[in-house]
């Protein structure tokens, strides 16, 4: 019994000689070398993670502005074939690029045509951490949250440029009048589609399989 009493009151010794220990260091602050463990250690966490978080956001941003070339490319495809009126609308309800087309109503064919989203064709959303921060139709700026780049099928169409930009991107997608599809600019490098059809001779590649 009195060995249990007397590691009772040794265990309890060492509890309250750490707490002391403890507020002593509280009161005193950090010494300058423990300060600069504790930085180094935060640099190399952040050089691992920042990079994987600025990875995650250009992922992002590359598949945002794939659907915009995807939209561009059925935009042009429409406005080229000229059978029907269309247009780029930003939705200011949803906050997503629409392709939208002017259409008549069946049930009153002697009222004007309206516009109508095209069911067809999924809206552009930007993700979070991506944002498209400027649009403009031939020199001019969209502004606001709700917009519209109307096609011409006489074939003076606007030059559409749209600027995406995420942390460490900074593109620019740009459909040029009568082009079948946008192209696209990551900090101010163009990069090439990979649809896009390529003259394999001119490359010095014609035994190249397709």
């Amino acid at each position: 019994m009195v060995n249990l009493v007397a590691k009772a009151r040794t265990k309890t010794s060492s509890t309250e000689r750490r707490k002391t220990a403890w507020r002593e260091v509280m009161r005193r602050g950090f010494t300058l070398l423990e300060l600069i463990v504790v930085i180094s250690i935060l640099v190399v966490v952040s050089s691992v993670v920042i990079p994987r978080l600025r990875g995650l956001s250009k992922g992002k941003a590359d598949v945002a502005i794939e659907r915009l070339s995807e939209l561009l490319s059925l935009f042009a495809w429409r406005d080229n074939a000229g059978s029907q009126q269309c247009a780029i609308y930003m939705n200011p309800d949803s906050g997503a690029v629409e392709l939208w087309t002017l259409e008549p109503n069946p049930n009153q064919p002697m009222e004007p045509a309206e516009w109508m989203p095209d069911r067809l064709v999924r809206p552009v959303l930007m993700p979070e951490g991506v944002e498209l921060a400027e649009v403009m139709a031939d020199g001019m700026r969209m502004g606001g949250n709700e917009w519209r780049i109307v096609g011409s099928p006489t074939g003076n169409r606007a030059r559409i440029e749209m600027r995406v930009v995420a942390d460490g991107l900074d593109a620019m997608v740009v459909l040029e009048p009568g082009a079948a599809m946008p192209t696209r600019v990551d900090n101010g490098i163009v990069v090439e589609d990979q649809r896009a059809a390529r003259d394999l001779d001119a490359r010095g590649m014609s035994r190249e399989p397709w």
